[in-house]
Protein backbone atom coordinates (compact mmCIF):
# COMPACT_ATOMS: atom_id res chain seq x y z
CA UNK A 1 0.00 0.00 0.00
CA UNK A 2 1.39 3.41 -0.98
CA UNK A 3 1.48 6.04 1.72
CA UNK A 4 1.84 9.79 1.97
CA UNK A 5 4.09 11.07 4.78
CA UNK A 6 2.63 13.61 7.20
CA UNK A 7 4.11 15.30 10.25
CA UNK A 8 2.43 16.68 13.35
CA UNK A 9 4.35 18.87 15.77
CA UNK A 10 2.96 19.31 19.29
CA UNK A 11 4.16 20.41 22.69
CA UNK A 12 5.65 17.45 24.52
CA UNK A 13 3.20 17.88 27.39
CA UNK A 14 0.30 17.29 24.94
CA UNK A 15 1.82 14.24 23.19
CA UNK A 16 -0.72 11.85 24.75
CA UNK A 17 -3.62 13.80 23.21
CA UNK A 18 -1.85 14.89 20.02
CA UNK A 19 -4.41 13.14 17.82
CA UNK A 20 -7.71 13.52 19.67
CA UNK A 21 -8.82 16.60 17.69
CA UNK A 22 -9.67 18.57 20.83
CA UNK A 23 -7.55 21.65 20.10
CA UNK A 24 -9.19 22.21 16.72
CA UNK A 25 -12.62 21.46 18.20
CA UNK A 26 -12.19 23.96 21.03
CA UNK A 27 -10.58 26.79 19.07
CA UNK A 28 -11.24 26.15 15.40
CA UNK A 29 -8.61 26.62 12.74
CA UNK A 30 -8.14 27.82 9.20
CA UNK A 31 -9.87 24.73 7.80
CA UNK A 32 -12.40 23.92 10.55
CA UNK A 33 -14.91 25.76 12.71
CA UNK A 34 -14.96 25.73 16.48
CA UNK A 35 -16.94 22.68 17.55
CA UNK A 36 -15.57 20.41 14.77
CA UNK A 37 -12.85 17.99 15.83
CA UNK A 38 -9.93 17.75 13.40
CA UNK A 39 -6.19 17.21 13.43
CA UNK A 40 -3.70 19.24 11.43
CA UNK A 41 -0.47 17.88 9.94
CA UNK A 42 2.10 18.98 7.37
CA UNK A 43 3.65 17.33 4.34
CA UNK A 44 7.20 17.62 5.69
CA UNK A 45 8.88 18.02 9.04
CA UNK A 46 10.25 21.40 7.92
CA UNK A 47 6.76 22.63 7.06
CA UNK A 48 5.45 21.37 10.41
CA UNK A 49 8.13 23.48 12.12
CA UNK A 50 7.29 26.55 10.01
CA UNK A 51 3.57 26.13 10.73
CA UNK A 52 4.38 26.28 14.46
CA UNK A 53 6.90 29.14 14.12
CA UNK A 54 4.40 31.51 12.52
CA UNK A 55 2.16 31.23 15.59
CA UNK A 56 4.82 31.70 18.28
CA UNK A 57 5.68 34.93 20.03
CA UNK A 58 8.92 33.41 21.33
CA UNK A 59 10.98 30.84 19.50
CA UNK A 60 12.59 29.85 22.81
CA UNK A 61 9.66 27.47 23.40
CA UNK A 62 10.44 25.37 20.30
CA UNK A 63 12.55 22.82 22.21
CA UNK A 64 9.40 21.91 24.15
CA UNK A 65 7.87 20.46 20.95
CA UNK A 66 8.04 16.95 19.53
CA UNK A 67 7.12 15.68 16.07
CA UNK A 68 5.11 12.65 15.00
CA UNK A 69 5.52 11.05 11.59
CA UNK A 70 2.43 9.45 10.07
CA UNK A 71 1.96 7.27 7.01
CA UNK A 72 -1.35 8.23 5.39
CA UNK A 73 -2.76 5.61 3.01
CA UNK A 74 -2.60 7.28 -0.40
CA UNK A 75 -6.10 6.14 -1.35
CA UNK A 76 -7.46 7.85 1.80
CA UNK A 77 -6.10 11.31 0.89
CA UNK A 78 -8.24 13.76 -1.05
CA UNK A 79 -6.21 16.46 -2.81
CA UNK A 80 -7.77 19.91 -3.00
CA UNK A 81 -6.43 21.96 -5.91
CA UNK A 82 -5.65 25.67 -5.54
CA UNK A 83 -8.25 26.73 -8.11
CA UNK A 84 -11.47 26.49 -6.09
CA UNK A 85 -10.01 28.32 -3.08
CA UNK A 86 -11.46 31.73 -2.24
CA UNK A 87 -9.17 34.65 -3.09
CA UNK A 88 -8.77 35.46 0.61
CA UNK A 89 -7.78 31.94 1.72
CA UNK A 90 -4.37 33.13 2.98
CA UNK A 91 -5.72 36.04 5.06
CA UNK A 92 -4.98 36.31 8.75
CA UNK A 93 -7.08 35.79 10.68
CA UNK A 94 -8.41 32.96 8.58
CA UNK A 95 -11.61 33.78 6.70
CA UNK A 96 -14.83 31.91 7.40
CA UNK A 97 -14.82 30.57 3.82
CA UNK A 98 -11.85 28.27 4.47
CA UNK A 99 -13.47 26.78 7.58
CA UNK A 100 -16.59 26.04 5.51
CA UNK A 101 -14.45 24.07 3.03
CA UNK A 102 -12.99 21.95 5.82
CA UNK A 103 -16.29 21.59 7.69
CA UNK A 104 -18.05 20.35 4.55
CA UNK A 105 -15.25 17.88 3.89
CA UNK A 106 -15.29 16.61 7.50
CA UNK A 107 -19.08 16.18 7.36
CA UNK A 108 -18.81 14.01 4.24
CA UNK A 109 -16.38 11.66 6.02
CA UNK A 110 -15.22 10.12 2.76
CA UNK A 111 -11.44 10.31 3.26
CA UNK A 112 -8.98 10.24 6.12
CA UNK A 113 -7.11 13.36 5.02
CA UNK A 114 -7.69 16.47 2.96
CA UNK A 115 -4.47 17.77 1.40
CA UNK A 116 -4.54 21.55 1.26
CA UNK A 117 -2.05 24.20 0.22
CA UNK A 118 -0.11 25.55 3.18
CA UNK A 119 -0.60 29.24 3.89
CA UNK A 120 3.03 29.46 5.02
CA UNK A 121 4.43 27.79 1.88
CA UNK A 122 1.59 27.55 -0.69
CA UNK A 123 3.50 25.16 -2.96
CA UNK A 124 3.58 22.62 -0.11
CA UNK A 125 0.71 20.69 1.45
CA UNK A 126 -0.84 20.67 4.86
CA UNK A 127 -3.34 18.01 5.87
CA UNK A 128 -6.66 18.18 7.66
CA UNK A 129 -7.28 14.78 9.26
CA UNK A 130 -10.70 13.45 10.18
CA UNK A 131 -10.49 11.80 13.64
CA UNK A 132 -13.80 10.01 13.00
CA UNK A 133 -12.67 8.25 9.81
CA UNK A 134 -12.54 4.42 10.14
CA UNK A 135 -8.76 4.14 9.50
CA UNK A 136 -7.77 7.13 11.67
CA UNK A 137 -7.12 5.07 14.80
CA UNK A 138 -4.93 2.61 12.93
CA UNK A 139 -2.88 5.36 11.27
CA UNK A 140 -2.42 7.22 14.56
CA UNK A 141 -1.48 4.01 16.41
CA UNK A 142 1.37 3.54 13.93
CA UNK A 143 2.60 7.15 14.20
CA UNK A 144 6.26 7.41 15.14
CA UNK A 145 7.33 10.08 17.60
CA UNK A 146 10.67 11.54 16.57
CA UNK A 147 13.03 13.77 18.43
CA UNK A 148 13.48 16.98 16.58
CA UNK A 149 16.76 18.82 16.84
CA UNK A 150 16.50 22.37 15.60
CA UNK A 151 19.32 24.62 14.52
CA UNK A 152 19.95 27.10 17.33
CA UNK A 153 19.65 29.97 14.84
CA UNK A 154 15.91 29.27 14.63
CA UNK A 155 15.66 29.74 18.37
CA UNK A 156 17.32 33.12 18.79
CA UNK A 157 18.16 36.14 16.66
CA UNK A 158 21.58 36.07 15.09
CA UNK A 159 23.78 38.97 16.23
CA UNK A 160 25.08 40.83 13.24
CA UNK A 161 22.95 38.74 10.89
CA UNK A 162 22.76 39.69 7.23
CA UNK A 163 19.13 38.94 6.48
Amino acid sequence: MSTVPAYRMVKRRWRSVAFDGTGARLYGGRWNSRGRAATYAAGSEALAILEILVHLDRTSVLPSYTVFELALPQDEVEWLPHEPLPSNWQDSPAPRETAVIGDDWLARGEALALALPSVVVPSERAFLLNPFHPVYGEVVAEAVERETSLDHRLLSPSPGGTA
